[in-house]
């Protein structure tokens, strides 16, 4: 890569590396002095899983778009995304330590499956019932909270009776 006085690129120069593999080829430009290309595409593939988590976690937590008027409220906003990032990034690290490699969207629409049911009636008294329970979690949720070393039902059934109003 050649460059002028201004430090604009003039010339860009490159060969490909003969491969005896059937994969593609990606062409990483970068500032980085790391001259290993294992580093390198570990550094890039971190920021990937980085970016894509964030992306996640502004849905989820619904933070953006950002229409805040002052700057606490910007900084307020800014350190529960780290925040979450850090819950995110501390499952994920666990879950890998017992060979569950899932991106956190795929975690996210797993744990989904389990469900929270609330079911209301009316008894001859005319006092509501009101009864909250967990579904039973399906086999691949069962691995994540046993690699985690959760409770499968996070908490026990409830039942509560309301007089009439």
């Amino acid at each position: 890569m050649e460059s002028d006085a201004k430090n604009i690129v003039t010339k860009i120069s490159w060969e490909q590396k003969q491969t005896d593999k059937k994969e593609g080829v990606y062409l990483l430009l970068t500032s980085l002095d790391e001259k290993d290309e294992s580093t390198q595409w570990k550094i890039y593939n971190t920021i990937r899983e980085i970016e894509a988590t964030f992306r996640t976690l502004k849905t989820d937590l619904d933070l953006r778009p950002i229409y805040h008027k002052t700057d606490a409220a910007s900084m307020a906003h800014l350190h529960l995304g780290v925040l979450a990032y850090w819950v995110v990034n501390t499952i994920r690290y666990q879950l890998k330590q017992k060979g569950i490699n899932n991106e956190w969207r795929d975690i996210v629409r797993i744990m989904s499956t389990q469900n929270l049911v609330t079911t209301t009636m009316e008894n001859i008294y005319k006092e509501q019932i009101v009864i909250r329970q967990c579904s039973e979690p399906e086999e691949n949720v069962l691995a994540i909270y046993n690699a985690l070393k959760y409770k499968h039902i996070p908490f026990k059934r409830r039942k509560s009776v309301v007089p009439p109003g």
